[in-house]
């Protein structure tokens, strides 16, 4: 009996990140290494954030996860019902532990901070 070929998950390609996205993530990427015990390294496009070991965010470089104005971020699940009530998250998948945060426009800086800075806590 012939084995049947299993083929590979075929991946969809990562968006350009928009200008404007790239310079907000610059701004966030520095106001987040200002944190203790945080590190930034490149990762397919994307500058990915540490807390010690643990990743918890990846903002876009050249490359976004979801959409070109977007960054995602590493959530527990028990979160995640009070994720649901802001309109700009987006979940890949139910149970999904990374969350899109979809920017509008330079006023919601302030808003993914505080996201990140949930993100950077749960990173233990």
């Amino acid at each position: 009996m012939k084995k049947k070929k299993i083929s590979p998950k075929v991946r969809r390609p990562l968006p350009r990140a928009s200008d404007e996205m790239r310079q907000w993530a610059e701004l966030l990427v520095s106001e987040v290494l200002l944190w203790a015990n945080t590190a930034a390294r490149p990762m397919f496009g994307m500058t990915a954030l540490y807390r010690g070991r643990q990743i918890f965010a990846a903002l876009p470089r050249t490359r976004a996860l979801v959409s070109p104005d977007s960054i995602a971020f590493r959530l527990l699940r028990a979160t995640e019902k009070e994720t649901l009530r802001d309109p700009r998250l987006t979940f890949e998948s139910p149970g999904a532990k990374w969350i899109s945060f979809e920017f509008a426009g330079g006023q919601d800086i302030a808003d993914a901070l505080k996201w990140l800075r949930r993100a950077y806590r749960a990173a233990r």
